[in-house]
């Protein structure tokens, strides 16, 4: 059940924080290449790889810190009104299982397509280790985490109290491809239908932890399988 008690406040400085903090860390990551004095001392591949792990450590900041402290100090709110709990575990794993099996199929195609392949796996080194494996996948869920509470959380929940079920859905879709303009526009329209997907999973299971799910199994699963059919990269485990 949805809260009642927040003012007209609270979808404002949602809704500017959304557009500023997806702008900000945007032309960061475009522009201001941030962090560059922490990769300094580093070269070739070493600091190519560190340079995503610092990219998906501060989407951590902009998509989940900062809403985190603008919920808990500015809208004083509580992180329940924002889809933060998992209300029923087996509902949120049977929607994950059902789109694991529909989306690794699909991963599995177009994995090893070439304009893919040019993109992912994003960390570039030739050589990949036990260690580049498990901290790619750890920055990958975390980056995951913050971002679906950003757009699942903190933005639709907000909007839900405010316009309701249909507008709340398109603002958030709105948003949400428009973010993944940067990716191209294969991505920006696949956006479109896994927005809305991701939106009403969110709604029926009333929590964000399905759209969490869902996005770490496509990230993890395109990468990993890019990484089988990527000849120029070699996967070196050893436990």
């Amino acid at each position: 059940m949805l809260q009642t008690y927040f003012d007209k406040s609270e979808i404002i400085v949602v809704l500017l924080y959304v557009v500023l903090g997806l702008s900000l860390n945007s032309y960061l990551l475009t522009f201001a290449k941030p962090f560059r004095f922490l990769l300094t001392k580093y070269s070739g591949e070493t600091a190519a790889r560190r340079s995503v792990y610092l990219q998906r450590i501060m989407g951590m900041f902009f998509y989940g810190i900062v809403p985190i402290v603008i919920v808990l100090m500015l809208l004083q709110g509580n992180f329940r009104d924002y889809g933060t709990v998992l209300a029923d575990p087996l509902e949120t794993l049977l929607w994950g299982i059902l789109f694991a099996a529909i989306i690794i199929p699909l991963t599995l195609y177009n994995a090893k397509s070439s304009s893919n392949l040019a993109v992912y796996p994003q960390i570039r080194s030739k050589k990949w280790t036990l260690s580049t494996l498990l901290l790619s996948g750890l920055t990958w869920a975390g980056y995951l985490l913050c971002y679906e509470f950003l757009f699942r959380g903190f933005l639709l929940f907000a909007c839900l109290r405010e316009f309701g079920t249909v507008p709340s859905i398109a603002v958030n879709m709105l948003i949400y491809s428009i973010a993944h303009i940067p990716k191209g526009k294969l991505e920006t329209l696949g956006a479109i239908p896994l927005g809305l997907l991701l939106c009403v999973v969110t709604i029926v299971t009333g929590s964000i932890w399905f759209a969490f799910l869902a996005h770490v199994i496509m990230a993890l699963s395109n990468e990993w399988i890019s990484l089988y059919h990527n000849k120029d990269i070699r996967l070196e485990i050893k436990f």
